[in-house]
């Protein structure tokens, strides 16, 4: 195999599957890249994988002559970033890999090709598209509610599902839940969902913007999914199922409305949660008609209370949060008010925006925790 390409053009292709690569796994060729070099197509690509995700990209090069080869990921990375050539040539004979640039040269070794896991296939034929931007949003929006309870490994992922004119992600990890809908034309997949890994869509999301396609393509197999976007494939098993009846806990009659601030109430719960609890992390939020007080009580520690303005259409009505996880859902909403809708002091609040962009739809639950006197 031998090639030469603009060192800019081969580093962001590194970087757009350097992430895949585990920092620590017991099969040593996991830690490397496969590189093909396509003779007649004027192509390499490269791919990383850790088993459950793999990542291809492919990049234009003058290839002399096609082979394929596995190279230490983090080393290949590192030496082509700090090269002072604008452009790399780089040559295998066997497992020994030579990389010239300008009057630097190196020599690495590889792993036989053999040993890389076999990639799984995709069909971009069959794939359906999506709004780039959509499915970025849909991303950022919820998958900070994801799981890391294993033993609960369902939940460890985002639902996505499809009706005939929405569709949407939902993530949740028992403590709160974030649910974020479009609108669109989606009748060939009505009915359809699949669980969806964290990395995957974060990994999605980052490829997103670094191209400038408007659209993403989507294809779904038995038990993966791969995201075409640009020049790069994205390949992820998807987790087994079911996703729980979450719609079942979303209450659909809290008639009491609380309208306040969202940058104001962020900057109050920071400042109060200085002094709360390590393990609870509890802020008592006193509801009002005109305005809500936030306390934090915490023996051996102190006392912190702010007082905002803000409207209230019930009457007075105590209630206690994880601060973390209150100020987690309040910075994923992007109007300047946001209404929190509650039944009694003990059950799920319902977090929206005051007033919700047009085509969309996004809420998030947040459990309350038992006041302590």
């Amino acid at each position: 195999m031998k090639f030469s390409i603009p060192r800019q053009s081969l580093d962001r292709a590194i970087q757009r599957v350097l992430a895949v690569v585990s920092p620590k796994t017991t099969l040593p060729v996991l830690a490397n890249f496969l590189v093909e070099a396509d003779e007649k197509e004027e192509r390499i690509s490269l791919t990383a994988t850790d088993l459950d995700m793999t990542v291809t990209t492919g990049v234009e090069a003058a290839v002399e002559k096609g082979g394929s080869v596995t190279l230490p990921a983090k080393r290949f990375a590192e030496i082509v970033r700090e090269l002072g050539s604008p452009d790399v040539a780089l040559s295998a004979e066997g497992e020994e890999i030579a990389i010239k640039a300008g009057k630097s040269k190196f020599k690495i070794v590889g792993i036989p090709t053999e040993e890389f896991p076999s990639l799984p296939k995709s069909d971009r034929a069959s794939a359906f598209a999506v709004d780039a931007d959509t499915l970025a949003r849909m991303v950022e929006k919820v998958s900070f509610c994801t799981s890391r309870d294993e033993t609960r490994p369902s939940l460890n992922g985002a639902i996505w599902e499809f009706s005939a004119d929405r569709t949407g992600m939902t993530a949740t990890d028992g403590h709160r839940l974030a649910s974020f809908e479009s609108s669109g034309d989606f009748k060939s997949l009505a009915g359809k969902s699949m669980i969806v890994p964290p990395k995957a869509l974060g990994h999605a999301v980052r490829i997103i913007a670094a191209e400038d396609g408007d659209t993403v393509s989507v294809s779904v197999h038995e038990n993966h999914v791969a995201f075409f976007i640009g020049s790069t494939t994205i390949n992820s098993r998807l987790l087994e199922g079911p996703f729980p009846n979450y719609r079942q806990v979303i209450p659909k009659d809290n008639d009491k409305e609380l309208v306040v601030d969202r940058e104001a109430l962020m900057g109050a719960v920071r400042r109060v949660a200085v002094l709360a609890d390590t393990l609870t992390h509890q802020v008592r939020m006193t509801l009002a008609k005109t305005k809500v007080e936030l306390v934090v009580s915490t023996p051996d520690v102190g006392e912190a209370r702010e007082e905002l303005p803000a409207s209230f259409n019930s009457d007075t009505m105590e209630v206690g949060y994880n601060a973390n996880y209150l100020l987690e859902v309040l910075k994923h909403f992007d109007s300047s008010e946001v209404r929190f809708l509650l039944g009694t002091a003990v059950g799920a609040a319902v977090v929206k925006a005051a007033e919700e962009t047009e085509g969309e739809s996004y809420q998030c639950l947040i459990m309350p925790l038992r006041l302590t006197s």
